[in-house]
């Protein structure tokens, strides 16, 4: 036992030199805490109970009494970061309790007392005790939380001594109470006026925050003390000893700081929660957002910058032109050209360098349709072919130029089309994959809708495997979803 005691002693020492000298930086948070800017200083006290279990004990003894001891405690706390500390505590208590058998048969005996007397149940024990304990502290919420927030759980392992005056009694059934022995006041220990001894203690306490100055805080613990006369009783049959002691109390934090080391911010626990903050409601978040202002229902890029189709310099939502290149002061139209002389300007002229007719929007008016130039005007126009994010569901502004290709799909009864779904390379294969071959349905759906023959189409997703330009960036990725309308069998 005597051999426990000192390695016990000598791992708290150790343990509490090397955590004294750990940082905060040395311990792995979710969130860190600058120690510099917390309070790690507390105090607290309350009141304690004391439960004796020796020789005699002060619940379930052989006389069915319950003992309760009442005592007082206070502590002074240093936590070195959220995980680890000290406390100096200092107590004082009142001790009592019963006789216990061990065995029925056997005489338990009470050493150095007249005659070694047999322990009987009209025996007890009182006294009192005061001493100070070392305890380190060992926060285990903080083991697997950032900071506690409104509950606190650590463990408290130290040592402390104590002095005490323990005397064992027997009850008389007429008369006072005999005193057997009086190990405060014995002549043959070397403390005349008190016994003492030193203990190891384990214990657990339970906090919760009321606010940022005061915790209320209920400890319970396990205490084994080196001598065995703590209960003013010596015996072969148990040469050491156990109490328990329960306390409840608050604990004060000291400091100017808003925080303290173990609880972290203590503001309204709503401030620290992360939040989707999207202004203008185009699916992209504030933080992420380069113009998280645009006006609602804006198509807009990954990086929340409104889409320009042309390229021109002018969000679509501003250009009167937006699938027509022109410059900003003619708010995104084409300047009034006509290259080749035919009467209609090159920004809407389908073969701006060949002179045509009005009717055919620029092109040589023909007797028939040519099928080549028909299937170059779908192609171009199925480029502002858009859909809502992650959905099949076709944007309403595309449905007029859904309806322009339909009109020249017409115009070319014989030729077959097929319908090729794309996307970036955002999201699993499988899952652009599946996207993609929905949304390419979804065109055709509507198309067959509109009095195309399902005969003359078909629908094939193609994911993120046909890129036309890098994914490495916003522009280029929303330019891979597209939609793309071929006839059938082009290589293009």
């Amino acid at each position: 036992m005597r051999r426990i005691f000192l390695i016990a002693i000598l791992s708290c020492f150790t343990t509490t030199t090397i955590f004294g000298q750990f940082t905060t930086d040395e311990i792995t948070y979710r969130k860190r805490i600058d120690l510099n800017n917390s309070n790690s200083w507390a105090v607290g006290g309350g009141i304690s109970n004391f439960i004796m279990h020796g020789d005699l004990r002060s619940i379930g003894s052989g006389d069915d009494t319950n003992y309760f001891n009442v005592g007082a405690y206070a502590y002074l706390d240093k936590m070195f970061n959220p995980l680890l500390g000290l406390e100096i505590k200092a107590f004082y208590t009142q001790m009592s309790g019963g006789a216990q058998y061990f065995s029925t048969t056997d005489a338990y005996r009470v050493l150095y007392t007249e005659d070694n007397v047999v322990l009987q149940d009209n025996m007890y024990f009182k006294g009192n005790a005061y001493g100070a304990e070392l305890n380190l502290i060992f926060s285990f919420t903080n083991l697997y939380h950032t900071t506690a927030t409104k509950w606190h759980a650590a463990g408290y392992f130290g040592i402390g001594y104590h002095q005490y005056d323990s005397a064992l009694f027997e009850r008389e059934a007429n008369g006072p109470d005999e005193l057997l022995v009086d190990f405060g006041r014995n002549p043959a220990r070397n403390s005349v006026n008190q016994a003492s001894s030193i203990y190891l203690s384990a214990q657990f306490g339970l906090k919760r925050r009321i606010n940022k100055r005061l915790d209320l805080e209920f400890r319970t613990g396990m205490y084994f003390n080196y001598e065995d006369h703590l209960d003013a009783a010596i015996s072969n049959k148990q040469d050491w000893e156990t109490f328990f002691v329960s306390s409840i109390g608050v604990t004060v934090k000291l400091g100017k700081k808003k925080i303290f080391t173990i609880w972290g911010e203590e503001d309204d626990e709503s401030k620290g929660k992360f939040k989707i903050i999207d202004t203008d409601k185009d699916g992209v978040m504030d933080e992420l957002d380069i113009e998280p202002n645009t006006p609602a229902g804006v198509m807009v890029y990954g990086n929340g910058k409104a889409v320009d189709s042309d390229k021109d310099g002018l969000p679509d939502y501003k250009d009167k032109c937006p699938l027509e290149y022109g410059p900003e002061s003619n708010e995104g139209c084409p300047l009034n050209v006509d290259t080749d002389g035919d009467g209609v300007m090159d920004g809407k002229d389908l073969c701006p360098n060949t002179p045509g007719v009005v009717e055919n929007r620029g092109c040589p008016k023909q007797d028939k349709a040519e099928p080549t130039n028909v299937t170059q005007q779908i192609g171009l126009l199925a480029a502002s072919i858009y859909f809502d994010t992650n959905s099949d569901k076709i944007k309403n502004i595309s449905f007029a130029t859904i309806d322009k290709i339909i009109a020249l799909m017409k115009k070319v009864p014989d030729v077959k089309f097929v319908i090729e779904g794309h996307t970036d390379d955002r999201n699993s294969d499988r899952y652009n994959l599946y996207l993609s071959q929905r949304r390419a349905n979804a065109v055709k759906k509507y198309m067959i809708q509109q009095g195309i023959s399902s005969n003359n189409l078909e629908s094939k997703g193609y994911g993120e495997s046909r890129p036309k330009f890098s994914n490495d960036n916003p522009g280029g990725r929303q330019l891979n979803r597209r939609v793309e309308i071929k006839p059938v069998g082009s290589t293009d």
